[in-house]
Order: structure tokens, then sequence, then C-alpha cells
């Protein structure tokens, strides 16, 4: 009688097993998958803008020589465009991150667009880790036109704008009386040539909107020279077309 009663606890508790095998049970039967299924952000160009320029290291006038920091720099605009209309695609967080670049000594800048081209340095601009946008409202577009601060607005209508600086010299010493441009010609003052430039820039770039997050890894050559035109004549700006699909 024992066994019999221990066989049907034994068969009774393997009939349980199997049922909630079968028919799992959950407290939260239906979250929802944060992660996006299909794109709906593209990047679709990327402007570039290469230059260098120089900081006077001389605190003496009477030194018969300039004493230069010389830096290189590129400054990227990035075009976002949402692939529908639907409000589902309205951006409620974008941020850049894990910025690698190929070459030494750079540093990666978040860039005011109404100073693209303009090679004045903002050390407090400099990204550490992370640059996060201030995502809002396409219709407070009069309010933020400075941009001192990172703004993007929600209907992608405004680019991702950002600078890179490599510092190729920090004490670059020639005569005052020599004539000198603070551009691009500086890299040929310097015995660097395109090929000593040549560079790669990667980050993650991650768009959140309501009902999904998008990140995508982005990786843009830095292009220094265009048909018969190149950063050692003075400075270069060149349009590339992109087709990055997240």
């Amino acid at each position: 009688m024992k066994k019999k009663l221990l066989f049907f606890i034994l068969f009774f508790i393997v009939i349980i097993v199997a049922i909630f095998s079968i028919f799992p049970f959950t407290k939260n039967k239906s979250i929802p998958d944060t992660l996006a299924t299909s794109p709906e952000f593209i990047i679709h160009k990327a402007i570039y803008y290469s230059s260098a320029n120089a900081i006077s290291n001389t605190t003496s006038y009477q030194n018969p020589e300039w004493n230069l920091r010389v830096y290189q720099y590129t400054d990227i605009a990035i075009y976002l465009n949402r692939m529908n209309s639907s409000e589902k695609s309205y951006i409620t967080k974008i941020y850049l991150e894990n910025f690698i670049a190929s070459l030494k000594n750079v540093d990666v800048y978040y860039l005011n667009p109404n100073d693209f081209g303009n090679s004045d340095l903002k050390p407090d601009y400099c990204i550490e880790k992370r640059l996060e946008y201030v995502v809002i409202n396409s219709e407070n577009k009069e309010d933020m036109q400075n941009y001192n601060i990172p703004v993007f607005f929600q209907d992608c209508s405004n680019p991702i704008t950002l600078r890179l600086v490599t510092e190729l010299s920090k004490n670059y010493q020639i005569p005052k009386e020599n004539t000198l441009a603070y551009n691009g010609t500086l890299i040929r003052e310097l015995g660097f040539n395109i090929f000593n430039l040549n560079q790669n820039i990667n980050f993650d770039l991650t768009v959140e909107t309501k009902d999904a997050i998008h990140t995508q890894s982005i990786s843009l050559e830095i292009p220094y020279e265009e048909n018969e035109n190149s950063i050692l004549d003075g400075d270069i700006q060149v349009e590339r077309k992109e087709n990055i699909s997240f």
C-alpha cells in the first residue's frame, strides 16, 4: 500500500512539473522589448571642414621667436533623418559615446553649429565620455539659436555637430619676422603630409523614442582632399553622402 502511495505521489509531481514546463506562469505576461526591431532613422550625409590653427606659448614680446602649439581640426556636421513621419519616431533622447580615433593626441569636442569652421577652441566643450543632447520640440528653435548647450530637435531639423582636434606640435618655434598663415598650410610648414593625417573617428550613436531604443556604431573617414584641393592649401570643406540606417 505504501509503495502504491509513493508511486502515486511521484507520478503526481512529474505531471505538475510537466504542466509548468509547457505552460509557464509569470506575473508580467507582456514586457515590451525596447530594442528596435526595424530601422527608423538614417544618416544621409556628413559635411567636413578641415583646417589648422596655432596658439602662442610665448609670454615675452622680447623673445625673437614665436613658440606655438599647432593643432589640426575637423568640424563634422552629421545629418540624421527620420524614415517615417509618425509621432512615434519623435526623439526623446539622443547621445554619443565610446569615441575612438585612429590617431593619437585626438580630442573630441561638442561644436556649437554657429561656430562651424571657426578655429577657436572652447575647452569646456571637450567630451570626456558621453555627449548627450537636450531634446526639445521644434517649435522652440528661436530660443536656442546660440546652442551654448548641446541641443537637438525632435524632428531632426538640426545636425549633430562635432569637432576633432589633433595636436601636431606643442612647441613649434619660428622667427617672429616670418609670415605665417593660421590655416592648413601650418601642416606643410611642420613637414606633415596628407598621409600623416588620415584617420577615422568611431563612436556609438543611441537614439531613443517613446517605444524603442536604436543604437548604431558609426565609423567616419575624415577627408582631407577633394579633387585638386587639400587641407595643405589652407582649408577644405567636403560633403559625403552616407546611408547608415538603424
